[in-house]
């Protein structure tokens, strides 16, 4: 529904505003059936909203140039303490009751290895004429997982690598022209490779 408000939404609009309409009834007082107080009422209150304008700006400004002055300190802070940090996770003197105590995370001595998880939630999108877009849930697995997309003419049966990508999303023209088109995905790490996810149809 359009606003039937005769003044400006935004702050800085308003005070030209204000300064054209007192001009233009100043110079039509008698006729609008004003007086010069009306005006003079009128002055006082732009000039005070002015001033609270223009305060509030500098404020935001001011909050803005603190808020960024913080950020830059943070930074150097975080990068000093990560430092120190490497530096005692190397040291084989420090003992992991120690680290904790410093708030660190104890070094795994065996870390569980990455195995790729099977892709959820397999959909798909048709974009416009022969180009589909393919969407899946990561599944907890890492940035930098290898996500291979197989198709084929037949239900669980033939398929064939189309593509593969780092992402969880796919656009790919890939269709049977002469029937169903069936996808899946697999996750790929190294030289491991998940269980296929759910398979879709177009």
């Amino acid at each position: 529904m359009p606003t039937t408000d005769f003044l400006p939404s935004r702050d800085g609009d308003l005070v030209p505003w204000t300064e054209n309409f007192i001009t233009i009834a100043t110079a039509n007082l008698t006729v609008l059936g004003l007086v010069t107080g009306d005006m003079t009422t009128l002055t006082t209150n732009k000039t005070n909203y002015s001033t609270g304008l223009n305060n509030a700006v500098a404020k935001q400004a001011e909050s803005k140039a603190a808020t960024d002055n913080k950020n830059i300190k943070r930074s150097t802070l975080s990068a000093n303490i990560r430092d120190l940090a490497r530096q005692i996770q190397a040291h084989p003197g420090v003992s992991d009751s120690l680290k904790v105590q410093l708030g660190l995370k104890p070094s795994d001595p065996t870390p569980t290895p990455s195995i790729p998880q099977i892709p959820t939630e397999l959909t798909l999108t048709t974009i416009s004429g022969a180009l589909i877009s393919l969407k899946w849930n990561r599944n907890g697995n890492s940035q930098g997982t290898i996500f291979v997309v197989e198709a084929s003419g037949v239900p669980d049966h033939a398929f064939m690598i189309i593509d593969s990508t780092t992402k969880t999303t796919l656009e790919t023209p890939y269709r049977n022209p002469t029937g169903s088109t069936f996808f899946r995905v697999r996750a790929k790490k190294n030289d491991q490779t998940s269980d296929p996810s759910n398979v879709i149809v177009i």
